[in-house]
């Protein structure tokens, strides 16, 4: 397990790759080279691989290791630009995201509680969840370059 802080002003923003290629390097050897490990229990060698379960962060550092955008008008990954609603607030730059009652199901019982989302009825469904193959198509020409630009 690998466990990282980095905050301040000075965080590494989108050069984390900086911090992640010797886990990147550990990874990719665990999973495509595979090691040979001794199993005392068993008394017997066995093959271990290795990958990233998962991970636990914040908005932000979301953005950076994933290559998102978490800042502007479309800033969730799971609507993907589409019927993304938000309403910029009066005194500030600050955008809110509205209109989370419809990931409920019908029959939520808050969904009666117009006054606790902007005092509309939602109507309309969730957007479909996106699909592996379909954001593949989207990315699978994009180019990147790690480091310092």
């Amino acid at each position: 397990m690998l466990s990282m802080m980095i905050v301040g002003p000075k965080q590494p923003g989108n050069d984390i790759n900086v911090y992640l290629s010797p886990l990147i390097e550990d990874l990719r050897k665990l999973w495509v080279d595979v090691v040979d490990v001794y199993d005392a229990n068993v008394e017997d060698n066995f093959k271990l691989r290795a990958m990233i379960f998962c991970t636990v962060n914040e908005f932000p550092a979301y953005g950076n290791l994933s290559g998102y955008s978490v800042k502007g008008h479309h800033t969730f990954p799971i609507c993907e630009k589409k019927n993304t609603c938000y309403i910029q607030l009066t005194h500030g730059k600050k955008r809110v995201h509205t209109r989370h009652n419809r990931f409920l199901s019908r029959n939520h019982p808050y969904l009666r509680l117009k006054k606790a989302f902007n005092g509309d009825n939602e109507i309309e469904s969730a957007p479909q969840p996106l699909r592996g193959h379909d954001v593949y198509d989207w990315v699978k020409d994009i180019v990147t370059i790690f480091g310092k630009t």
